[in-house]
């Protein structure tokens, strides 16, 4: 597939470029916006409202920015303006935590009636949960902040500049051998059809990473270090900020995974299934997220997949898909030097979306795309919304992806025919695999990894020991082998500004199970339901919005277990399809 047939972005209508007015405009004033309500907060002379508008500006320009930087971070992992801009606005980010908690001690003043009366009722949510955030007890928060910017934050970028010193010879079906970058590796190991290609990077990347791990593991002991050293000096339990930043109670994670440690072995099924039509007897790790061998050779044109999704998503998304591809708010094209993965980012000072992708033309690729636009449009919708209300957690943020996922699948399969349908079911044993045991595998290496290191430093033997009983635990016997470099090939583990994050995922992919449940029956008003309830993502929690919409307790395993006997009706439709005699 041509890349010039793929969308590409623009910026054009954002921040254009670092050195653009339209940025440092922006970064001008945000930093102006910052002195003026520090100033404020040293004579001691302000009003809630006041304090309250001027961190709105500064947070919707400075998370702007930093989205911007991100963009073009990934566009071209060689640009290392992104990196030392990035570091300046995260500077300015650490001055608006703390205007933001002066704010809030503000906030302590206002009486019941006054927060509508002043405008600041869109606050009364976060500030009755900051109230009893276990941040309120942490001391000396500017030396944390300024430890932070130069000790932690940079972590990520580490890891980064790590992985693209990756470069690694292999060989594929032909016999050709060619350098991989770890953006490739990456791409090839989640969907290539060359099983041989898929086999050898794998070898490759863990003689790789064999050879780098203390370095890697260095960076997460760093990493969770300083994460302990900031709970330790608020008494807290080294869990509870990852439950309380996703807005979710540990009782509900506790009975999500009980619920899914109770269908393991069933759940199982979805991996052991497929190896067979692979030629296995049991699965290698490599070919988890392999296509369907029986899959068309041929690329899917990019507008075919675009006009799949439209379809299957209604009149109001497919609108929504036009103004993206016509505001060039979609990157899709394949480039030397790209990340890897997908994402969606927003600009909440332009009311903007943008997508970001390397469209390679496969079925897996089309969901990933319905996946991306999910997230844009799950923000579009909250857009006229306060900052501080579209702000919705991890734990929410996979559903409205998730749920398009699962809508152009059904829309797929009732337009399939025999063989198209055995892909697409393939294709959701793979995500069923994937959400409920890879992430799972990832959940319990991190929180051993975090109870090990609150004890100390954990060494690379210890860490490959964790990653093998966490693979034993959810895998068992399901796989011949397993992902022993995931916790160095994994961007998800280094994140500074999101911690523990793998679980949400889960949460996310089982709750979008629930909702299309809901589809399936065509309950009626589903849609404005659906959209309500995502409109409260930003101002509740997992657990009341759940409740609030669809009068389900989720800390209890018998809802989990809905959502997880939902997702598992794809293993028994595959079952049924009996294709391994007729295709072999």
């Amino acid at each position: 597939m041509e890349a010039q047939t793929l969308p590409q972005w623009s910026f054009d209508d954002a921040y254009v470029d670092f050195e653009h007015e339209n940025f440092t405009g922006s970064l001008k004033r945000a930093e102006d916006v910052l002195n003026k309500a520090s100033n404020l907060i040293e004579t001691g002379k302000f009003s809630a409202k006041e304090l309250a508008a001027l961190y709105e500006e500064g947070f919707d320009k400075l998370s702007s920015l930093k989205a911007f930087c991100r963009c073009k971070m990934s566009e071209n992992t060689k640009d290392e303006r992104a990196a030392v801009v990035e570091a300046k606005i995260q500077s300015q980010l650490s001055k608006l935590e703390l205007i933001k908690q002066a704010m809030l001690a503000k906030f302590e003043e206002l009486g019941e009636s006054e927060w509508e009366k002043f405008g600041l009722s869109h606050w009364k949510f976060y500030y009755e949960e900051q109230k009893n955030s276990w941040s309120k007890n942490l001391k000396n928060k500017e030396i944390f902040a300024e430890l932070e910017q130069s000790s932690f934050t940079p972590i990520y970028a580490i890891f980064t500049h790590l992985n693209n010193l990756i470069d690694i010879k292999a060989q594929d079906s032909l016999g050709e051998v060619k350098n991989y970058s770890f953006a490739k590796c990456a791409g090839i190991l989640k969907g290539s059809p060359d099983g041989v290609l898929r086999q050898n990077i794998f070898n490759e990347l863990s003689k790789h990473y064999q050879k780098h791990a203390p370095v890697y593991i260095d960076a997460l002991n760093m990493l969770h270090g300083f994460r302990q050293a900031k709970f330790k000096n608020a008494k807290c339990d080294i869990f509870l900020p990852s439950f309380e930043q996703n807005k979710i109670s540990p009782q509900a994670v506790n009975a999500m995974y009980c619920a899914l440690e109770k269908r393991a072995g069933k759940i199982r099924e979805a991996v052991t299934l497929r190896a067979s039509y692979l030629g296995k007897e049991r699965m290698s790790a490599c070919d988890l997220l392999a296509p369907s061998p029986f899959s068309g050779k041929s690329q899917i044109p990019y507008i075919e997949t675009i006009d799949t999704i439209k379809s299957a998503l209604g009149e109001e998304i497919s609108q929504f898909i036009n103004l993206m591809l016509k505001n060039r708010w979609i990157e899709a094209s394949l480039k030397e030097n790209k990340a890897a993965g997908a994402f969606y980012t927003r600009f909440n000072e332009l009311k903007q979306a943008r997508i970001f992708s390397s469209y390679m033309g496969t079925q897996a690729h089309m969901i990933q795309q319905a996946h991306e636009l999910g997230h844009a449009w799950h923000y579009w919708i909250m857009r006229d919304m306060p900052s501080i209300q579209t702000e919705f957690p991890m734990s929410l943020a996979e559903i409205a992806s998730t749920f398009n996922e699962a809508v152009l699948r059904e829309y797929i399969k009732k337009n399939a025919d025999e063989n198209l349908l055995f892909d697409i079911l393939w294709q959701e044993l793979k995500s069923a695999a994937n959400f409920m045991l890879h992430i799972s595998v990832r959940y319990s290496f991190e929180t051993d990894f975090i109870k090990a290191r609150s004890k100390g430093l954990v060494t690379p033997k210890e860490a490959k020991e964790m990653m093998k009983n966490a693979w034993q635990k959810w895998y068992g016997d399901s796989t011949q082998d397993m992902e022993e470099f995931l916790p160095y090939f994994k961007l998800h583990f280094y994140k500074t500004d999101q911690y523990i994050y793998n679980y949400p995922y889960t949460v996310g992919y089982l709750l979008s199970q629930f909702l299309i449940e809901k589809f399936r029956a065509k309950e009626p008003n589903f849609f404005e339901i659906y959209k309500a309830f995502l409109r409260d993502t930003g101002s509740m929690s997992v657990d009341d919005i759940i409740k609030k919409h669809f009068g389900k307790d989720i800390k209890k395993s018998e809802f989990w277990l809905e959502c997880i006997d939902g997702a598992l009706g794809y293993v028994e439709e595959f079952k049924k399809l009996s294709k391994i005699q007729a295709r072999i």
